[in-house]
């Protein structure tokens, strides 16, 4: 084939909500699938350097959807950092010093 990245990959990655429930797991699902399709020659070593690339970027993709999602409170009993939406960093609360 090396006709550029296969169609069942790119749809495989496309699945945002697997994607954001199981950023690592995924991702690990996605390099394993490029790899595979290396090994039947389906993509040449461009092609898997690519999709390797792309896995990585929605694990990247997904870790920062999961933690606004965790921010804003969509997961269940949890509440929110702050009821805005905003994330809250929270410091000592001393003020700083040159010491």
């Amino acid at each position: 084939m090396k006709n550029g990245i296969p169609q069942a990959w790119m749809a495989e990655l496309s699945d945002q909500v697997a994607l954001v429930t199981d950023p690592d797991g995924r991702a690990a699902v996605l390099s394993e699938m490029a790899y595979a399709a290396r090994r039947r020659l389906d993509v040449d070593d461009n092609d898997l350097v690519d999709m390797l690339e792309l896995a990585e970027a929605g694990r990247m993709w997904a870790l920062m959807e999961h933690e606004e999602a965790w921010a804003i409170g969509l997961f269940g009993d949890y509440d929110p950092d702050h009821y805005g939406g905003h994330q809250v960093i929270k410091g000592s609360g001393k003020p700083p010093s040159c010491e």
